[in-house]
């Protein structure tokens, strides 16, 4: 069964982020989906990154995904510092596309490349934003 399309089509006069923030307000994840390849997509654009077409939804993801590679920031500035040392990473999601985003709650011993995460939604800066922290049940686990 496909995953429900949350907005028919991208609105090609608003900026195409605004619906993926938007929705990220509501604790959400939309990334986009592209009708015509049947691939997914993620920053968000007006047209399709694999096949140049315009027909290309929203759609809910799963926001199950792997750690890809990450770096624990230990030193930085501006509003920055006071979240030290923090972890950015490239995740995998299960749909395919790569985001980079924050490892949230895991100790830094714990961070293994390939492990399974579970995004959820936290504020920074008067924004709400996707992170990802270790999936309930690692699937690589007997």
């Amino acid at each position: 069964m496909a995953p429900k399309e949350t907005f028919e089509a991208v609105d090609s006069h608003e900026d195409p982020a605004a619906t993926f923030w938007n929705a990220c307000e509501r604790d959400e994840l939309l990334i986009q989906y592209c009708r015509t390849c049947e691939q997914w997509q993620f920053y968000p654009r007006f047209l399709c990154s694999h096949c140049a077409s315009l027909d290309v939804v929203w759609r809910a993801a799963s926001g199950a995904g792997t750690l890809e590679t990450f770096s624990v920031v230990r030193r930085a500035a501006g509003e920055f510092e006071a979240l030290t040392p923090y972890t950015v990473a490239l995740v995998r999601l299960a749909e395919g596309p790569t985001m980079m985003s924050n490892v949230v709650d895991c100790p830094e011993t714990d961070l293994e490349i390939g492990m399974a995460l579970q995004v959820r939604f936290e504020n920074r800066n008067h924004t709400r934003i996707p992170v990802f922290e270790p999936a309930l049940a690692d699937p690589r686990q007997p």
